[in-house]
C-alpha cells in the first residue's frame, strides 16, 4: 500500500469520530488504537519494500510483531479492560498494589474509628456512671 493511501485510510478514520480526544471513551480509544495499529503496519510493509531487508531502516518481521502485538494488547485488554465508559478525562492508570494498600489502610483507619466510637461511648458511661452514681 503506498504512503498516500494509508495516510488517506487513517484521515478518514480520524475525521469520523468528531468527539474531543478527551472525551473519548475507552471503546472509541480501543478502535483508534487499532486503527492506529493497522496504519502503522501498512506503513512500515511499505516502508520495507522501499529500503530494502539489506538496509540498517528495514523492520524485520520479529520487530514488527512486537509493535503489532503491543498495539492489540492495548486495543483488545487495555482500554476494554478500564471496566468504564468514562471519557479518557476522567480515567488515569494507578498502580494497583498501592490502591490496594491505600485501601487497607483506610479499612483498617475505619475500625479504629469504630473501635474509639465504641470506646468513647463505654468511657462516657463510665464517667456518667461515677458522677451520677445515684441515677444508674
Amino acid at each position: 500500500m503506498e504512503v498516500k493511501n494509508i495516510s488517506l485510510k487513517l484521515k478518514q478514520s480520524i475525521q469520523k469520530n468528531q468527539a474531543e480526544t478527551l472525551d473519548l471513551s475507552p471503546v472509541e480509544i480501543a478502535g483508534f488504537l487499532d486503527i492506529c495499529r493497522l496504519s502503522l503496519c501498512d506503513y512500515i510493509y511499505h516502508a520495507n519494500e522501499q529500503v530494502g531487508p539489506n538496509s540498517e531502516a528495514y523492520i524485520p518481521s520479529i520487530e514488527l510483531e512486537k509493535i503489532d502485538s503491543i498495539f492489540r494488547e492495548l486495543t483488545d485488554n487495555f482500554f476494554p479492560m478500564a471496566h468504564s465508559n468514562e471519557s479518557l478525562r476522567r480515567l488515569q492508570i494507578v498502580d494497583k498494589d498501592e490502591c490496594l494498600r491505600v485501601m487497607e489502610g483506610l479499612l483498617h483507619l475505619t475500625r479504629m474509628s469504630n473501635d474509639a466510637h465504641v470506646l468513647s461511648k463505654s468511657l462516657s458511661e463510665s464517667i456518667d456512671r461515677l458522677t451520677h452514681p445515684f441515677f444508674n
